[in-house]
């Protein structure tokens, strides 16, 4: 038998079960599925837009590439504000609130 000092080495070592296996698959899931609702500003247009997202750095880059009608007006959009939140519903119904938001309301928001 191999001296391995009380370290790995060469040796085998016991991986985890599929028990454990499964439930670091699911913290994996529950990290990764997180819901945003996001601000992002155009100074060219002088525009707030606000939406609902699974991933803001990827949202922005389609705006970005004019991925909406309104988005692909300019080119000059800056994520200003994210917010995460755990479920969908959760993130849908402040996406409603901030869509209600006059631009004094946005400004209190994003400087507070």
């Amino acid at each position: 038998m191999p001296v391995t000092h009380g370290v790995a080495g060469s040796s085998p070592v016991q991986t985890a079960s599929k028990k454990e296996a499964s439930h670091i698959g699911k913290l994996f899931l529950y990290l990764y599925l997180m819901y945003y609702v996001s601000i992002i500003y155009s100074a060219q247009l002088d525009v707030y837009y606000k939406g609902f997202t699974m991933n803001p750095d990827e949202r922005l880059k389609c705006h970005l590439e004019g991925g909406s009608e309104l988005t692909s007006r300019a080119s000059d959009w800056k994520l200003v504000y994210s917010k995460v939140f755990e479920t969908k519903k959760e993130a849908l119904i402040e996406e409603k609130h901030l869509k209600k938001l006059n631009r004094s309301s946005i400004k209190q928001l994003l400087e507070g």
